[in-house]
């Protein structure tokens, strides 16, 4: 038991230290903007790391690879596909999928299966992303929003989100369940793909979801976005920054100050230790954002 915690641990670790990182590697693919400060080191790019057979660290990513294949890519799709008005092609997954978090699922698949390319260059995982962004880019286009998701009465949390009916208790949102944060699990996974696969079909999509952001969080007072950053956000930030190192448009950086909290990220910057009691996979995503940009500001 203790010897599987140390390898699922060391190989999530060890994609934590390569990809979806706020460290650069040097001469990344689709990199539009450099670094702003000096930097006495980079990040080493996954397709230059080798695992040799018979480590623990091979062995986990086999199984992790044989797990990644066993999804269905459809069945992840399901309400992707519903909520666009098109056809689901398989059945939805159970557990979180079938519940508030939908859709968050397939953002981490993405990314997955992203690095796994990257690291394998095993052409089945090129062919699991280049399938998902072609579907999820239909779904974009029938929905004519720039919006693409699964999430349970979407439209009309984030209606409410953009005429200022905010309601939350720090898991919910006008009744969801962390919205922003499965958008922000999708972003990342469309950041992933294109930087880990090449595909340009995958910064399509995600520029269209940023676009549909920016419609949502654009007209809201300074008062209604702190409301709205009680709840759980994810790295909206983070992935907004990382939009604008990819494409050098400065209307991401802007957007990505609208996931700025007050009541966390500014007494972190006071030296104020405000954590205790935190709940960390709300908050350490946050503050990712803000190092990915200060590295480019």
């Amino acid at each position: 038991m203790r010897l599987s915690l140390i390898i699922i641990l060391s190989a999530f670790c060890f994609a934590l230290a390569t990809a979806q990182s706020y460290a650069p590697v040097k001469q990344a693919y689709g990199v539009a903007v450099s670094p702003k400060v000096p930097l006495k080191a980079y990040a080493v790019p996954l397709s230059q790391v080798k695992l040799l057979p018979g480590s623990i660290f091979h062995h986990a990513r086999l199984l992790d690879s044989a797990y990644l294949l066993s999804l269905e890519p459809d069945r992840l799709l399901h309400r992707f596909h519903l909520h666009a008005g098109l056809p689901v092609k398989g059945e939805i997954y159970r557990g979180w999928e079938s519940d508030g978090l939908s859709g968050h699922t397939l953002g981490h698949y993405l990314s997955a299966c992203a690095m796994m390319y990257a690291s394998t260059g095993a052409d089945a995982f090129k062919q699991r992303t280049d399938y998902i962004v072609s579907e999820l880019d239909r779904c974009q286009q029938a929905r004519r929003t720039g919006y693409v998701g699964a999430i349970p009465n979407e439209d009309s949390i984030f209606y409410k989100v953009k005429r200022g009916i905010i309601k939350t208790a720090g898991f919910d949102l006008n009744g969801g369940w962390s919205p922003w944060y499965t958008v922000h699990k999708v972003m990342a996974g469309l950041a992933d793909v294109y930087v880990h696969t090449g595909n340009p079909q995958a910064l399509k999509v995600l520029k269209g979801m940023a676009d549909w952001t920016a419609d949502i969080v654009g007209g809201l007072t300074p008062d209604q976005q702190e409301a709205m950053l009680q709840c759980e956000y994810g790295g909206m930030n983070d992935v907004l920054v990382h939009l604008y190192e990819l494409t050098g448009e400065k209307k991401y950086l802007d957007l990505s100050y609208r996931f700025h909290d007050r009541f966390v990220l500014d007494e972190l910057a006071k030296q104020r230790d405000v954590m205790p009691g935190k709940h960390a996979n709300t908050n350490i995503p946050k503050v990712t954002g803000c190092v990915r940009r200060y590295l480019h500001t």
